[in-house]
């Protein structure tokens, strides 16, 4: 048994106008046509449904009954058309990611705020993840996406990059620091300095990039988290060693970030799916705001440093100047 929804519309219309003729004018058919719906759906059920006459159409028994299951199946039916395009038009949904704790904290902010005024309906579920556990955690997860900082190729995921930031030092804005246009990796050699433990991703690239020249970094303190490393300088405890993108300025409005230079190194916040899979509409648009909002915030550093500072870049190169 093939019931369409045509013949359950044309069905339910006559039931309720008690005549072909009306039936056939609501639903924009002619009255030939919605005969035959009724005639199909009739063989189809194996009952009669109306009996007809010259001057009227009477719904039998078996009409009674079928009408208020009929009803229930066109609702249903429209409700799930509605939702569908609510889903495909990013009016409703759910959008599950995951984030590394630093673009979570100095990045996401500002993209959340967006999103969710143009959004207002998308359950969001943003789980903030420290940055070495974000590949095995969108792995092993039900997360659409992820955001944060990785190097090289994965498999079974793609890596776009979404924004890059220069290595910089982070310090108060005093007088003195305001006016460098840069600052080199031996000028910390004399100065108090805040950097990433030695086993976190972006300490590793640091070191690296610093053995290739024969130097080496020698913090004052090291921690785990950049945030720590922000609120430790903004108490005046040293410079952070961080990409200038780290830096939320609206959070730590007293401090800027100078690029180090001699070698100067990037490190780029990536986007992370999965091969293969297609994004859900809300995390399509979700994607689209972070594009645009990431694509703001490089404005917002450029004008937060000097107009010669080349504090974010786009490519995630490391070179010599």
């Amino acid at each position: 048994m093939n019931v369409t929804l045509r013949q359950l519309r044309a069905f339910a219309a006559v039931y309720r106008t008690r005549s072909i003729t009306r039936a056939a004018r609501e639903l924009a058919i002619t009255q030939s046509a919605a005969s035959l719906l009724i005639q199909q759906l009739e063989a189809q059920l194996g009952v009669r449904l109306f009996d007809r006459s010259t001057r009227a159409v009477q719904p039998t028994p078996a009409a009674d009954e079928a009408f208020h299951a009929a009803e229930r199946m066109l609702n249903d039916a429209q409700a799930l058309s509605r939702r569908m395009r609510d889903l495909a038009e990013a009016r409703a949904g759910r959008v599950a990611f995951l984030a590394s704790a630093g673009a979570a904290s100095a990045l996401l902010p500002r993209v959340l705020a967006k999103f969710r005024t143009a959004h207002p309906d998308i359950e969001i579920d943003m789980r903030d993840v420290a940055a070495d556990d974000l590949v095995p955690r969108m792995i092993a997860s039900d997360a659409e996406f992820a955001i944060g900082s990785v190097e090289g190729e994965i498999a079974g995921l793609t890596i776009e990059t979404l924004i890059s930031g220069r290595l910089s030092a982070i310090g108060r804005r005093t007088t003195e620091f305001a006016a460098r246009r840069s600052l080199t990796w031996d000028d910390l050699a004399g100065q108090p300095t805040i950097a990433m433990r030695r086993e976190t991703r972006i300490r590793m690239q640091i070191d690296l990039a610093l053995a290739q020249q024969g130097k080496r970094l020698s913090p004052t303190y090291e921690v785990t988290l950049i945030n720590t490393a922000l609120a430790m300088t903004a108490q005046g405890l040293g410079l952070a060693i961080l990409p200038a993108t780290m830096l939320p300025t609206d959070q730590f409005p007293t401090l800027i970030a100078k690029p180090l230079a001699r070698p100067a190194i990037s490190r780029p916040v990536s986007l992370l799916r999965r091969q293969g899979r297609t994004l859900s509409p809300a995390a399509k648009a979700f994607v689209s705001v972070a594009r645009k909002a990431l694509g703001a915030s490089l404005d917002h550093h450029r004008a937060a440093s000097s107009p010669a500072s080349t504090a974010v870049r786009l490519a995630p190169r490391i070179s010599e100047r």
